[in-house]
């Protein structure tokens, strides 16, 4: 219920990256090798049309077909497995690791400057103070 001078808020939908396959996922997503093959065999069988990354990167999603709602999730430590019409499971993973992250995109020369520019400055490794232009402490020198 919204109260005079208050604004209701609609939640943004999540942002999503949807693969054709699970192992388009997994590659993309790159869990710790060691858990490849137990996600694959956790998976297998189960109800799912689609697969995605949500721009957290926190985990791989699959979703039933004709938009039925999730029925699993890959984790960084177990499978959670959520069929419909059946229990719910959890399938631990060998290795309980996040996945590798993502390179970053290379920073264009505009957003570069501008980075070096709010880089803190250099710090004195003796006194802890603030390094001017020259890079010799004032104090210590």
């Amino acid at each position: 219920m919204v109260h005079h001078g208050e604004v209701s808020k609609t939640p943004e939908p999540e942002e999503r990256t949807y693969f054709s396959t699970i192992e388009d996922a997994i590659a993309d997503w790159g869990p710790p090798v060691e858990n490849i093959r137990p996600i694959r065999d956790a998976v297998q069988g189960l109800g799912y049309e689609h697969v995605y990354i949500p721009a957290t990167r926190e985990h791989i999603g699959l979703e039933a077909p004709a938009g039925g709602g999730v029925v699993g999730y890959v984790m960084p430590a177990f499978v959670s497995l959520q069929p419909l019409g059946g229990p719910t499971r959890m399938v631990p993973l060998p290795v309980d690791g996040a996945p590798v992250p993502k390179p970053a995109k290379p920073l264009s020369k505009a957003a570069a400057k501008k980075a070096a520019a709010e880089a803190p400055p250099a710090v004195c490794s003796t006194c802890f103070t603030a390094l001017p232009a020259t890079g010799v402490c004032s104090y210590c020198e």
